[in-house]
């Protein structure tokens, strides 16, 4: 599955490349931010895993589709709106590194300090993050374009458009959500946190390029259904891995600090359950790092301790094997050929063990 998923990102980074190359030319007629914007967007593009724009032709082929150059094409397009996204979080969350280099934003920062020769200017800062709203929106106008010209009926067409945008509509409610909850004490509960992760990682990340996929091959209804409510089981345990990830994981195979979700006061399940468990001394420090400014070493270490003793960490890994065998068995009652139930197999036992 995983050689599976590299050859579709090579085919998909061909395909992007040969899509932006010809943009240039018209951007720099506009003005010299056009083909800065999209030299840094390609780039920046080039440096994800692009499994998403890879399981679009992975639900085509399964579902016994031909039409591989469009399901390339579709691909293409869920990844520029995943950068697009990505982008605007980081500015919204005030991340400075992005897939182990400086995010979009933090690029025009440094490039507006040394242009002007300073080192702190809260208004040169304001500006670069303006700068990198503009290419997430760059990347949002570049996606629909590609999805618009697909060569396919205009009923298949209307279908993926209506497709896009519903899913894409969840993504922005839930991201609302998520942020409201990052800048405020106060916590969601349970199921708000889970529904978070449904509709802003989970149906995004599985449900709809398996749906697209599905879709242009023509594929009925039923199947289309259990791939919608297969993605929100592998969704929600992608998250619950990124969110382990994010305090046990390693910086470099990361490609982002660790324990940038406690700085940001990310509402975690992990924070969740934490404060319900912790007392005395040990809730005071929890609340005092949860939006700390910056997080020491041993402060890292006692989190990662404390979640372990309080059988937090237990508890959410008892949740990820939920999640991976409600996958396994909407796998096994889906009407493919075996070779695909394998390689969705392999796919959530990836999702489950990855360390990045």
């Amino acid at each position: 599955m995983l050689t599976y998923l590299s050859e579709k990102k090579s085919q998909i980074k061909d395909l992007l490349g040969s899509f932006l190359s010809p943009l240039r030319q018209d951007a720099s007629r506009i003005n010299a931010w056009g083909p800065d914007s999209l030299d840094r967007l390609q780039e920046y593009l080039y440096r994800g895993k692009m499994i998403r724009g890879a399981l679009v032709s992975f639900g085509h082929e399964m579902c016994g589709g031909m039409k591989t150059p469009q399901a390339l094409q579709i691909g293409a397009a869920m990844e520029l709106f995943q950068a697009a996204f990505l982008i605007h979080d980081d500015i919204m969350d005030r991340d400075l590194f992005r897939r182990g280099k400086p995010s979009i934003h933090a690029q025009y920062r440094d490039l507006l300090k040394s242009r002007f020769e300073t080192s702190i200017n809260p208004q040169l800062d304001h500006l670069a993050d303006s700068l990198g709203i503009c290419v997430g929106d760059v990347a949002l106008f570049l996606a629909f374009e590609l999805l618009g010209s697909i060569d396919a009926s205009l009923s298949i067409l209307q279908s993926l458009l209506k497709l896009f945008t519903r899913e894409l509509l969840y993504v922005g409610f839930a991201q609302m959500e998520d942020v409201y909850y990052g800048g405020i004490e106060d916590s969601p509960e349970e199921e708000q946190i889970l529904s978070l992760y449904k509709y802003k990682t989970g149906r995004y990340t599985f449900s709809l390029p398996l749906m697209a996929g599905g879709i242009l091959a023509e594929a009925p209804a039923s199947i289309l259904n259990t791939l919608s409510y297969l993605g929100e089981r592998m969704g929600i345990l992608f998250q619950l891995k990124d969110d382990e990830l994010g305090l046990f994981g390693d910086t470099e195979e990361l490609g982002k600090p660790i324990g940038s979700d406690v700085i940001s006061d990310k509402k975690t399940l992990y924070r969740y359950y934490l404060f319900q468990t912790v007392k005395g001394e040990d809730r005071k420090q929890v609340e005092e790092l949860f939006g700390a400014a910056y997080l020491q070493k041993e402060d890292l270490l006692f989190l990662r301790s404390l979640v372990k003793e309080t059988k937090v960490h237990e508890r959410i890994g008892g949740l990820m094997d939920q999640m991976e065998q409600d996958a396994r068995n909407i796998i096994q009652q889906l009407d493919v050929d075996p070779i695909w139930k394998e390689r969705l197999l392999e796919l959530v036992e990836y999702n489950r063990n990855r360390v990045k």
